[in-house]
């Protein structure tokens, strides 16, 4: 039980340090069915490839992420709004050296029933740190299509083998209903799903931005659409100068530059997405 306590703990620290609200019960706890109310399991499966470019067939399947039960007479009376958690906890035969190549992705699904959509996708790498009985990655998990669903699993290794805990909730970032317009800032810069149309058009596509680099006169504005299923932002190393906030399938961003300059940005998800802007 060391292993899982050591692990309850770095989670913990992790999404507090997100100002994520959790209440997340013990890993050990056997999972009931699903209660009333709860949303149906996720099947989740270990890929070959990445979430952009994923092996459809799964390599290692993992068990269904379902709500877990508290213990007798541990429910906890609040009246503010937790949010809730659905885990998942496997032992998979293999190492960190099979998994945490870049060519691994952690992929969930909405149900059995309805096993072709993608709700939430994680790419398996990062740094690699030694845990309580060998080492262990921690890897983020982020939304697709829309679901709302975020979380982040860890994969410990023992031996020859994988202890892979997930932990998914929908509404990590707000409300999950809620439509980027509604809950991204821009300030005066830009304008998201306005039908606003820049002078120049940026393509988000493959997990990178289409052109790369783009020039421009000063008042002219740019407007970019993401095309991946998968989240991305348009942001500004300096986020007051550039941060479009949130953009799912389909979201445009468009902004107006005054000021000459060459400008870099990012995405907040994927950190390898970059690009440049001049204005002449």
């Amino acid at each position: 039980m060391k292993l899982v306590s050591s692990s309850m703990f770095r989670i913990f620290g992790l999404l507090v340090a997100s100002c994520f609200l959790l209440a997340s019960p013990g890993v050990s706890l056997a999972q009931d069915a699903t209660p009333a109310g709860a949303e149906a399991p996720h099947p989740v499966h270990i890929h070959e490839g990445t979430c952009a470019d994923l092996n459809p067939a799964p390599q290692f399947p993992l068990t269904d992420i379902t709500a877990p039960t508290n213990l007798e007479g541990t429910d906890i009376a609040n009246t503010g709004a937790p949010i809730a958690v659905e885990t998942s906890t496997t032992t998979i035969d293999a190492t960190l050296a099979d998994i945490a190549n870049g060519d691994h992705a952690i992929n969930v699904h909405e149900s059995v029933e309805n096993i072709g959509n993608y709700i939430a996708c994680g790419d398996i790498g990062g740094a690699i740190l030694a845990g309580a009985n060998g080492s262990e990655i921690t890897v983020g998990i982020h939304e697709l299509n829309g679901s709302g669903h975020a979380g982040i699993a860890i994969l410990q290794e023992t031996g020859e083998q994988l202890n892979v805990t997930i932990y998914l909730a929908q509404g990590l970032s707000g409300d999950a209903t809620a439509t980027p317009a509604a809950d991204a800032s821009h300030g005066d810069h830009g304008d998201m799903n306005m039908d606003v149309v820049g002078d120049v058009q940026v393509d988000i596509t493959n997990f990178a931005y289409n052109p790369e680099t783009i020039t421009i006169n000063a008042g002219q504005s740019i407007t970019w659409t993401n095309q991946d299923e998968a989240m991305h932002t348009v942001t500004g190393k300096d986020r007051d100068f550039l941060q479009s906030g949130t953009l799912n399938q389909g979201d445009t961003f468009t902004q107006t530059f005054d000021e000459p300059g060459t400008y870099e940005y990012f995405c907040e998800f994927h950190p390898n997405m970059k690009g440049i802007i001049v204005v002449e």
